[in-house]
């Protein structure tokens, strides 16, 4: 019998769609602090699919069996060669986050502290207090006025955290990706011991 480690176990899950997608490759970027993208190629024995109506949707990318992946939107789509049976296509993957990009604000708020403007900016684009939270060690003073001018309210939320010394990432699950602002290490999940293996992709024996 063959370990399930040593079987294909990249999948993609499309939240309210039927697919046959097959994962052929898939590359990605993810930094603190940064939205991150993630570009797959799939292939599908469906020659034709509309990919206007892929666009948005909620997506998980599988990358272990125990359901470990990335969890994202699909921010573009396209369609590459064609062969007998199967279809290549192209997925990104992006957070919700991103989409603050194409918005460009001018405003000022007042009276309010950093988390607060941040959650407020967060919430007019639909990232609601369950999909964002804050584990911050510090006390943030109110600011009397705070000013957006002329600035996307991505880059906005990005100039208070280093104006403060706030640093975000994602959590990911087969629900959603969570938003998580915190200001040192202890926001972080203890990760656990990984054992060495040689690169052959193959179970190592136990000793």
């Amino acid at each position: 019998m063959f370990s399930a480690a040593n079987q294909p176990h990249f999948t993609l899950t499309l939240d309210g769609v039927d697919s046959d997608f097959q994962v052929l490759s898939f590359s990605g970027r993810e930094a603190l602090s940064q939205p991150f993208e993630f570009e797959l190629e799939l292939v599908s024995e469906r020659a034709s699919l509309n990919l206007e109506s892929l666009l948005h949707t909620l997506a998980f990318l599988q990358l272990s069996p125990s359901g470990s992946g990335i969890h994202g939107l699909v921010y573009s789509a396209a369609q590459g060669e064609a062969g007998r049976r199967l279809s290549r296509y192209r997925l990104v993957l992006r957070p919700q986050l991103a989409y603050l990009a194409h918005r460009i604000n001018q405003r000022i708020f007042q009276h309010k502290t950093v988390p607060q403007i941040i959650a407020q900016v967060l919430e007019e684009h639909g990232i609601l207090a369950s999909d964002h939270r804050f584990v911050l060690g510090a006390v943030y003073p109110e600011r009397v006025y705070c000013v957006q001018y002329d600035e996307s309210d991505l880059h906005f939320i990005q100039r208070l955290c280093e104006e403060e010394g706030i640093h975000y990432h994602f959590q990911h699950s087969p629900q959603g990706h969570a938003l998580v602002f915190g200001d040192d290490q202890t926001v972080f999940p203890t990760l656990a011991p990984v054992a060495y293996q040689q690169d052959t992709g193959l179970v190592a024996d136990v000793p």
